[in-house]
């Protein structure tokens, strides 16, 4: 039904429509409600449980780090470096971003929300001047070069920075985020934003997609909504790059079965190259369900 209930944030339009999303991360099959814009298209938690945190276990997968060795050091700096293509045929996301902006080791950096700091943990070992905020550590993460990773929000960060990066954690943080990030990047700086989108899985799965993730993802954009966003906060967008995985994919096949994240058992060789194949054909038409935005200063 179209209802005039809730305003977008990003819009401002008054008409959407509603879905109850259950969470299945966690497996609490809780049940949460996001309105559908009828004309940006974002996908909004219409109401912030006030437990959220709790959703935030300390032990979830994105708060774990693998440990230093010289030979990730060695891997990492062979990546970042115009000999790239002797390590290349295993990919790193994370780094690839950092390729593109041309991050150099006198630049700033700053990655908000990125959990303990797996990439700033390897940029730091490399020399980088890297350090990261989040709001939803226990405590300040501090590793041999000092504070890595401060418990705090961006509205408390000071200073200007060379690049900032979002990686899957704006659809985590209030509207407002995007523009605060504006007001620290300086004039020729990188603002990154990974984030997931809608698109053909949305279409496909409906309330089962996995990257909705409730009730952790307060906003799901669509394309045209995060540009709106963008424009909003005074950013241009540079570049945009898709890049669905499989695993979102597989994922969503088992909740629309009612299946928890922590009961998806792995994919078969054939299965994971066939999803592979066809995420990777979602990506080049643009209509993977997550994307990379590279954004610059208006």
């Amino acid at each position: 039904m179209e209802i005039r209930a809730t305003v977008c944030q990003v819009c401002q339009s008054g008409t959407g429509r509603f879905h109850l999303v259950r969470e299945m991360v966690l497996g609490t099959r809780d049940r949460f409600c996001y309105l559908e814009c009828s004309d940006c298209g974002c996908l909004s938690l219409a109401e912030v449980p006030p437990d959220l945190e709790k959703y935030y276990p300390q032990d979830h997968s994105s708060f774990l780090i693998r440990p230093s060795c010289l030979l990730r050091r060695l891997r990492n700096a062979l990546y970042l470096s115009r000999f790239s293509f002797l390590v290349n045929w295993r990919q790193r996301d994370d780094l690839d971003v950092i390729r593109r902006v041309k991050l150099k080791k006198n630049m700033r950096f700053l990655e908000v929300g990125g959990g303990p700091g797996s990439l700033l943990n390897d940029l730091r070992d490399l020399g980088y001047d890297a350090r990261g905020v989040n709001s939803f550590v226990q405590a300040e993460i501090v590793d041999q070069y000092g504070v890595r990773v401060e418990r705090k929000t961006l509205a408390e960060v000071k200073g200007n920075f060379d690049v900032i990066l979002f990686r899957h954690s704006l659809e985590h943080m209030p509207i407002d985020v995007l523009r605060m990030a504006r007001e620290h990047i300086k004039s020729d700086g990188y603002c990154v934003v990974c984030i997931p989108v809608l698109a053909w899985t949305w279409e496909n799965y409906s309330t089962d997609w996995a990257e909705i993730d409730a009730p952790r993802h307060l906003f799901v954009h669509t394309a045209k909504s995060f540009s709106l966003l963008a424009e909003k906060s005074d950013f241009r967008i540079d570049q945009v790059l898709f890049d669905t995985s499989e695993s979102q994919i597989w994922a969503s096949e088992f909740y629309q079965r009612g299946i928890p994240l922590t009961k998806v058992p792995p994919p078969t060789r054939a299965q994971r190259n066939r999803m592979r194949e066809f995420a990777e054909s979602l990506n080049l038409s643009g209509n993977g369900d997550t994307a990379q935005f590279y954004l610059r200063p208006a």
